[in-house]
């Protein structure tokens, strides 16, 4: 079930059910603030996480660049040659992807944490604020008001219409805070819909798709290589079985 709408109109009645509904957008942002500040925490340890990560398969890459291929013999068939240029291969994949994956780690901050947090203190520290101003407002007017009422009708016409003229003016104010209030609500939970969401975080696993589409065909071709070499191996040792 959805928030209930909130009408600009609602505020100058300030019903009961007006202020139900204002109250189950207040428990929502502060959720929403919570959730925030989870995520940003969450994220920061992402990060370091993601650090140590790019650093191991740094390491890893290299251990596989270094390594040295050994066949039988004095000469390399095709197959032989592919699958030792394999480990190569691989080794310059790893390191095109970190290349990409060190890119979203320097990032990180601006794609994730700080619009994370500008977010949070801006937008919902806004509403916050609104609502401070529009309380302050509301006690104050209701206060008002309920001294107005109990003015006695046998005051003299001109302190009568001082103190219409007073309250006139408190409404007013008291109106613009809650108009105020409602607008700012209204604003926050349609910037959520996509301040949220930001397309840098998800270039690094775009790119690390279209790097492996890429790969494809090698590893197809790295396939058909081990599967001739492991049909000779078979066969070599099927003829010594026979042998035997």
């Amino acid at each position: 079930m959805g928030l209930p709408t909130l009408e600009f109109s609602d505020s100058f009645l300030d019903s009961p059910e007006f202020r139900e509904r204002l109250q189950c957008h207040e428990i929502e942002l502060e959720r929403t603030d919570r959730f925030i500040k989870e995520l940003i925490k969450d994220g920061n340890m992402l990060i370091t996480a993601l650090k140590s990560l790019s650093l191991a398969v740094q390491r890893f890459s290299q251990s596989l660049q270094e390594f040295q291929f050994e066949c039988i013999g004095d000469t390399e068939t095709d197959d032989e040659i592919n699958i030792a240029q394999s480990l190569k291969e691989f080794s310059q994949l790893l390191s095109t992807m970190e290349e990409e994956r060190r890119r979203l780690i320097q990032n990180a901050d601006d794609v994730l944490i700080s619009p994370l947090e500008r977010f949070r203190k801006e937008q919902i520290g806004a509403v916050k604020e609104g609502k401070k101003q529009f309380d302050k407002e509301t006690e104050k007017y209701y206060s008002v008001l309920e001294k107005h009422l109990s003015l006695s009708s046998r005051k003299k016409e001109s302190h009568l219409q001082e103190a219409d003229s007073h309250m006139s003016k408190d409404r007013q104010v008291f109106y613009d805070a809650s108009l105020q209030y409602v607008f700012k609500i209204q604003e926050v939970q349609e910037r959520k819909k996509f301040e949220f969401v930001e397309p840098g975080l998800f270039t690094f696993y775009h790119e690390g798709y279209e790097l492996a589409n890429e790969f494809q065909p090698y590893k197809q071709q790295l396939q058909f290589n081990l599967q001739n070499v492991s049909f000779l191996a078979t066969a070599v040792v099927g003829r010594r079985d026979h042998k035997r």
